[in-house]
């Protein structure tokens, strides 16, 4: 098991990734405010702007609670709060997504899987016209991956083994998801259909504790 220094550098850098390019962005659209007249090009500068600072806030939204501790939420979340994450992370990737998990409240460790898995499966259905789907049964929530060239290649399926050797930043979040499974009485099982479809099954350790609104 990795140690903790070396997981949360790991992670640090996952994270530094996913906001350089928006906040890179950010910094691109002000230099064009400042130096172009054109009208039109200043409300496209503007129009960057925007966009990437809401890129960067979601994202920065949804690791506070994948990545962190997220003491403040308490030992339970708030399904649609979750959701609003995803969508948020969602809003900037290529596939679309279907959400189908019943309102309600769960466990933070299946949550945090859950999101992890999120992020990890968009990056397998990399073509525009992919979909993800996320749904619940009694014994498990499932990630499932539609589109052309999907794809789980060895090392995310290493990772979410648990496997530490050639881990790469990109792919911390399937190790994290792995760790809190492990320690919580999860599994992940991830399979391929075949090249247009995927699936990353979470094997609850009991009855999910969804379908409870507050």
């Amino acid at each position: 098991m990795l140690d903790s220094i070396t997981l949360s550098s790991l992670l640090a850098s996952r994270l530094c990734h996913d906001l350089i390019n928006p906040v890179g962005a950010c910094g691109s659209g002000l230099e064009i405010m400042e130096a172009e007249d054109s009208p039109e090009m200043r409300v496209e500068a503007m129009q960057l702007i925007n966009n990437s600072n809401r890129k960067a806030l979601n994202m920065l939204e949804f690791s506070r609670m994948a990545f962190g501790a997220s003491g403040a939420y308490g030992e339970e979340l708030d399904l649609e709060e979750v959701k609003k994450l995803v969508v948020g992370v969602y809003d900037h990737v290529r596939a679309e997504l279907k959400w189908e998990i019943t309102p309600g409240r769960m466990a933070k460790p299946t949550v945090r899987i859950l999101m992890n898995l999120a992020l990890l499966i968009s990056d397998c259905v990399p073509r525009r016209e992919s979909q993800v789907t996320i749904s619940q049964s009694s014994d498990r929530i499932r990630l499932t991956g539609n589109g052309p060239k999907a794809k789980l290649k060895e090392p995310l399926i290493n990772a979410l083994a648990g496997v530490e050797e050639g881990l790469e930043p990109k792919l911390t979040p399937a190790y994290l998801a792995w760790l809190i499974a492990s320690r919580s009485g999860h599994r992940i099982e991830p399979s391929a259909v075949n090249d247009e479809q995927i699936i990353i099954d979470i094997i609850l350790p009991g009855e999910p504790r969804v379908g409870q609104p507050d």
